[in-house]
């Protein structure tokens, strides 16, 4: 699978083998290293395909598992970390795992990869096998993960469209924040730089700084390995940016590209990111069609939107939707027939002068009995520059009133959600705020965003609180 990032992984072990390849603390492996470890893995591995999970907390060793997997022809199945024990219950019964590698599922044959060799100059030969694919689970707004096939093609498309956009070369040092068990660190953040012959850093800290832990440590592996490019979610962005602001320092220096998506980015939070030296550049996509379909570049950045349709993808718009077709779109949802295509999104945009914008999704659309249409999003991004807030989620209530409901990892009152909303239209302004903490199970997608499939249930059970605005009336 992904034959060119194999080749370039050799290419790198034989002409500098020392550089590093993997890095988590005091932790490294050289691409000579890395390459021993691909050709060791071959005994452990061979055999027909088999659908094998990995589950292990440690990224690095996530790491090696899915390339170890991916070279060796097998399909892959990441037991996300973030994912409930009835979530992971679901993904082993429904991908059918035969084994897993890592320690979290006991109860499944485990396979034992070898250690990467400690020199640098083990430089065996191998041929990937072809065939590899992987099953990305997300859990979606049903709460109910569902498995996206992505092979060799959809891994390819993307990985090209990438690499033409971000121009990564052996100079850089990719940050690795998102868990391994999400498409886009996969691809953008592992095989990309792979085959560019880049370093990856990875920092096993940073899921609890997103679910409300101390975020010194992601400061601290910014500081000392001097990364030139990451990626984030919105809610990871607002937790660094308020850090930052905190302790009255900026980001090193040394970045030129940090990737956001998976959620929308409040504006505001992306004037404070450029005000600290984070080069924020938005991009879209869903797992569906390769976890990247648009991306702003270098050179030809545009806020308010989420850049151009990366290069061998094919993206328009059809009566206001975003839809995808071509070699990007997945081989199909697992255990269901191929996908329609070209396929339609769900999602509402636009095109103009090149650049993509998101307008909300298809289906979240709210309609009030005055006939107003509200994007949730819109609203929600309100509140998405304040770090105490970690997600919201809007919604009409049969009556007809429109709830927000703000998932909180610190102490904020009802007063202080009013004003970041009070410069909304009337139209616009929930009537009360549900409050409740960000580590409520299930709440949070992976990606960013409220499982808004919780939203009816916890505004019957959470605390309400009505809101107040100022009397100014707004069109």
């Amino acid at each position: 699978m992904v034959a060119s990032v194999f080749a370039a992984i050799a290419t790198t072990a034989r002409q500098r083998p020392e550089a590093i390849a993997l890095g988590q603390g005091a932790r490294t492996i050289t691409y000579g290293a890395l390459q021993g470890f691909l050709a060791a893995c071959r005994p452990y591995l061979q055999g027909p395909q088999q659908v094998i999970g990995i589950a292990t907390y440690d990224p690095i060793e996530a790491a090696l598992a899915d390339l170890a997997l991916t070279a060796c022809g097998h399909i892959s199945v990441h037991l996300p970390p973030f994912f409930s024990a009835t979530q992971k219950a679901h993904i082993i019964q429904a991908a059918g795992l035969t084994a897993v590698i890592g320690q979290d599922q006991p109860d499944l044959p485990q396979i034992t990869l070898p250690a990467p060799p400690a020199a640098h100059d083990y430089l065996e030969d191998f041929q990937p096998i072809e065939g590899a694919k992987r099953i990305i689970f997300t859990s979606g707004s049903s709460g109910t993960p569902k498995g996206v096939v992505i092979g060799e093609t959809q891994m390819q498309t993307v990985i090209t469209g990438l690499r033409d956009a971000i121009a990564p070369d052996a100079r850089d040092v990719h940050l690795s924040l998102l868990p391994m068990a999400q498409l886009l660190e996969q691809i953008a953040g592992l095989y990309l730089p792979l085959l560019c012959g880049a370093r990856i850093e990875f920092c096993a800290a940073a899921l609890g700084a997103l679910s409300g832990g101390d975020p010194q440590p992601v400061i601290t592996a910014m500081t000392t390995s001097k990364p030139s490019t990451t990626i984030l979610v919105p809610a990871l962005l607002s937790v660094l940016v308020a850090y930052l602001k905190s302790k009255g320092i900026k980001a090193p220096d040394s970045f030129r590209f940090v990737a956001v998506g998976g959620a929308h980015t409040a504006p505001t939070l992306l004037e404070q990111a450029a005000d600290l030296g984070l080069p924020v550049y938005e991009g879209y996509g869903l797992s569906e069609c390769g976890s990247v379909v648009a991306m702003n570049r270098v050179g030809a950045l545009r806020h308010g939107t989420v850049g151009k349709i990366l290069s061998g993808v094919n993206a328009w718009i059809d009566n206001g939707e975003i839809v995808v077709s071509g070699p990007s779109v997945m081989e199909g949802y697992l255990g269901a027939p191929a996908p329609e295509t070209p396929w339609r999104t769900g999602d509402l945009g636009r095109i103009e002068d090149g650049h993509l914008i998101i307008e909300g999704r298809k289906d979240w659309l709210i309609v009030t009995p005055a006939g107003r249409n509200i994007n949730p999003e819109w609203v929600e991004a309100c509140l998405g520059a304040d770090p105490r807030i970690v997600a919201a989620g809007l919604w009409q209530t049969p009556q007809g009133e429109l709830e927000i409901l703000a998932a909180l990892r610190g102490d904020i009152t009802p007063e202080h959600i009013a004003t970041h909303l009070a410069a909304l239209p009337s139209y616009a302004r929930p009537t009360s705020v549900i409050i409740v903490p960000a580590n409520l199970p299930n709440l949070l997608k992976a990606g960013g965003g409220i499982a808004r499939n919780m939203l009816s249930d916890l505004s019957k059970t959470a605390p309400k609180f009505p809101l107040t605005y100022p009397a100014k009336e707004y069109a």
